[in-house]
């Protein structure tokens, strides 16, 4: 066990549970992409006699995304494809398609995108990540990956990214019955890695990783700011510390 400092927070460390997209790669430069091309394929399948920028206007509303802004407490930076797929067949059911219809369209423009978009190759760690994480597991603290992305996407990100094999396990919404904010995914990394939920840390960028901390009843829970649409005073609500990024993890004594 190690003692490792998050921002003013000295913690005796055994295992950090991360998120990936806002924590450890960027968030809107994956994510968007994604959005644009399930949207586009979309409106490609139907016929409306609306303009299409209303219509990819009240897509990325109901999303929680108001020209450019990004809610916090909106779906965007939380939900997994299923739940995609629903926000997508909602809006379509609004411009009167047939419910059935609209979620047989949603669901084909979002398996659609994964065939073609190849959505990892998006990914971008964050300045100074992959550094940090060698340094954790150099140190003997294991380290796990909790993401609302399917696993093995969230796999040949990591691989993309060069850091998957830092990690002692990844587990992502379809290897468990409950997604975030439920403590499912951290209920399954300690027990399968052995670890201590007390002297466990879970690393977030949004008020759902927060919340799966508090649930699961981990040692620490950590907000990150860098790249998360969470702001400071939000993510202190439900936080035990805030940093700016994961960039200052630090082992006790080792600044370096």
């Amino acid at each position: 066990m190690k003692l490792l400092r998050f921002g003013n927070r000295l913690f005796e460390t055994e295992c950090v549970i991360f998120d990936k997209d806002g924590t450890l790669t960027d968030f809107k430069k994956t994510w968007f992409p994604i959005l644009e091309k399930r949207t586009d394929l979309i409106i490609s399948e139907i016929k409306l006699e609306i303009p299409v920028p209303r219509l990819k206007a009240e897509i990325y509303n109901a999303f929680g995304i108001y020209n450019g802004y990004i809610d916090p407490y909106g779906p965007f930076p939380y939900s997994t494809p299923w739940e995609d797929e629903i926000i997508f067949a909602t809006v379509l059911y609004r411009f009167n398609i047939p419910w059935q219809r609209a979620k047989d369209i949603a669901r084909g423009a979002i398996d659609r995108t994964e065939r073609e978009l190849e959505r990892w190759q998006y990914a971008q760690l964050y300045e100074g990540v992959k550094k940090i994480l060698v340094r954790l597991r150099r140190s003997g603290i294991l380290i796990a990956l909790a993401t609302a992305d399917l696993t093995e996407i969230a796999n040949e990100t990591l691989r993309h990214v060069g850091i998957a094999d830092l990690f002692d396990y990844v587990v992502g919404a379809d290897m468990v019955e409950n997604d975030k904010p439920h403590p499912d995914m951290i209920e399954k990394i300690v027990d399968v890695l052995g670890a201590d939920k007390k002297h466990t840390v879970m690393v977030g960028d949004s008020i759902t990783d927060m919340e799966m901390g508090r649930r699961a009843d981990v040692g620490l829970v950590v907000g990150v700011l860098e790249g998360g649409v969470a702001t400071r005073d939000i993510l202190a609500k439900y936080a035990d510390v805030v940093i700016n990024s994961v960039r200052e993890i630090q082992l006790f004594g080792n600044p370096t």
